[in-house]
């Protein structure tokens, strides 16, 4: 902005970068915010979706191993192992009752999970198979069996044959080489409910699910999937060569990127791979981002096109107001300037017209008629001296004649003559402060004459500095005159007033004090609260009159100050600047 201002930009030009300067560094940072939450979208969408697949294969572990569990508990059955070793002895009616509880049995296990479609039990002695349906003189194929693990016991893996998938178990576990088992448990399981629920992983996102067996030489998956398979086949290799449990990555295929989660179980020996296209994770974030920049562009042509609308609205108006106030400025103050519009610039430029037409006779009336006013406010405030003081004078000198005391008369009557022609000469309003020193010392001679016996006054001489000074006339004898008429009135003898002069750097300090017992505490906490507030016009006399006079000269930095005094009476500071200053007071007008 400093630029601006420094720079000779016209206020289109201003009006266009103050825009800019508002609306870019906002669009900047939203930009990054947008950046910054993709990314942490992203990393929050890939971990949910990982805590997702990690949740769905715990699930689907968790049902195969109660499914194993049911298996592993069929396998010890009694009335299998009745049948299978003992059918030759047994009765029809126990062979029979064997038969339907293995049935029985049977029937639980399939309904006991979602995944089971059938179970059926091959008894290679009998030569039948046992089926939750049915009971077959034909023995189910035996040639694929079951896997046991290293511990002999048998294996938890998803089996596939004849597109079928199952849980097998025989009995006994333990034979030896090349010995046929008593008898076979094959617990078939349903395709259809394990892609049901694989489906369900990615609900109504555009994304698959492919469950591989241990080796991935068997996988169940939609036909929607199918075309994906060859590409996430060589991933599930290389995670599966690796002996990865976990991970995931982004792939491309076909021109769309997906996100890829595998993970491994190694209870069932199987894999879940989960893909997703990254379109419909970040769709709606890079939706939002185009958005942003079309709201980007609109925003800055706004900017433009309400800059022009500015300039042509206000711009020309205010040229023409400021070419107006330059031939003002110049003189020519009988300018008229014309607008069809009935709006603020209008009312300006009737005002500006008006204005115009008597600017002369304004300023020339208003300046000289502040001047008259404040001269005759200052000539109001010197004429306000107590003239007692003078009628009190000439009845001294007139006792003083009557006594016949000859050297006191012509002593009292040099003073007084200096003291009218001070007070009369009005040629001047200010006088250098040792003039107004002299005739204060006139007006202190006069009193010591007419107090002789009751008071004396001591006083410091000026300081060499000072002696220059400018200062309103008649300054201190108002000041001297509070100390002998107030402050000592009722003083019978003993009284006393002291004069100083304290000079600093760039102020002077007169201090008056007198030593009179009369003044309250109350009293002078009242004229400390009339000088702040020496605003009331209805007192000028006195104190107050010599306050407003220094503060109308110097400024309201200066002026009198009020306090108890050291000699137990009436303190008063009066404070002016030692070397010439402008009044701090007038106001300053900046342009913005």
């Amino acid at each position: 902005m400093r630029l601006l201002r420094e720079r000779g930009f016209s206020i289109y030009a201003k009006l266009l970068i103050s825009f800019l300067f508002v609306v870019l560094p906002l669009y900047v940072i939203a930009l990054i915010s947008n950046q910054n939450g993709s990314e942490m979208v992203k990393e929050e969408l890939r971990r949910s979706l990982g805590s997702k697949v990690h949740f769905y294969l715990s699930t689907f572990d968790s049902e195969m191993m109660r499914i194993v569990q049911l298996r592993n508990e069929y396998v010890s059955d009694k009335d299998l192992q009745d049948i299978s070793l003992l059918s030759p002895i047994m009765s029809d009616y126990q062979y029979t009752q064997s038969v339907s509880r293995i049935i029985d049995r049977l029937n639980v296990l399939k309904s006991s999970s979602l995944y089971v479609r059938d179970v059926k039990v091959s008894v290679p002695s009998l030569n039948r198979t046992i089926s939750t349906k049915t009971y077959s003189d034909s023995l189910e194929n035996t040639e694929l069996s079951p896997k046991k693990n290293m511990n002999g016991a048998l294996d938890a893996s998803i089996l596939q044959a004849d597109n079928q998938y199952y849980i097998a178990g025989s009995y006994p576990l333990a034979l030896p080489q090349d010995t046929a088992p008593l008898y076979y448990v094959k617990i078939t399981l349903s395709e259809e409910k394990i892609m049901q629920s694989l489906s369900d992983i990615n609900h109504n996102l555009k994304g698959g699910a492919i469950l591989f067996g241990s080796d991935l030489s068997w996988s169940i998956h939609s036909e929607s999937e199918k075309p994906f398979l060859p590409q996430v086949l060589p991933y599930a290799q290389e995670m599966a060569k690796s002996g990865a449990n976990e991970a995931s990555q982004l792939m491309r295929s076909n021109g769309k990127d997906y996100f890829v989660f595998y993970e491994r179980s190694p209870k069932l020996n199987t894999a879940l791979l989960v893909y997703i296209p990254e379109d419909e994770i970040l769709g709606p974030l890079k939706k939002n981002r185009i958005w942003l920049w079309t709201l980007s562009i609109v925003s800055v042509t706004i900017s433009v096109l309400f800059s022009v609308w500015i300039h042509r609205l206000i711009r020309r108006p205010i040229r023409t107001m400021v070419q107006a106030l330059r031939n003002v400025e110049a003189g020519r103050t009988g300018i008229v300037i014309h607008y069809r519009f009935k709006d603020e610039f209008g009312y300006m430029y009737n005002q500006f017209n008006a204005m115009t037409k008597r600017l002369n006779v304004l300023i020339h009336e208003v300046y000289e008629q502040q001047i008259r006013a404040q001269r005759a406010e200052l000539k109001q405030l010197q004429s306000q001296i107590n003239p007692h003081f003078l009628y009190n004078s000439y009845f001294v000198l007139y006792r003083i004649a009557r006594l016949h005391d000859i050297d006191n008369v012509i002593r009292l009557a040099q003073h007084l003559g200096d003291y009218f022609r001070f007070i009369t000469r009005s040629s001047n309003d200010e006088v250098p402060l040792s003039e107004e020193w002299k005739h204060t010392l006139a007006y202190i001679e006069i009193q010591m004459i007419r107090y002789r016996k009751r008071m004396q006054t001591r006083y410091d001489e000026i300081p060499e500095a000072c002696r220059e000074i400018k200062v309103p006339r008649l300054l201190l004898q108002p000041v001297m005159e509070n100390a002998y008429e107030h402050g000592l009135t009722n003083k019978a003898s003993g009284g006393l007033v002291t004069v100083q002069f304290l000079y600093r750097e760039r102020s002077l300090t007169i201090v008056i004090e007198d030593n009179g017992d009369e003044l309250s505490s109350e009293q002078i906490r009242l004229m400390q609260q009339k000088l702040k507030q020496y605003d009331d016009w209805t007192e000028t006399t006195g104190i107050l009159n010599v306050h407003k006079r220094i503060q109308l000269k110097f400024g309201s930095r200066f002026g009198l100050q009020v306090s108890r005094a050291s000699i137990g009476g009436l303190r008063v500071e009066m404070t002016i600047p030692a070397q010439e200053e402008e009044n701090g007071d007038v106001p300053t007008v900046s342009g913005g």
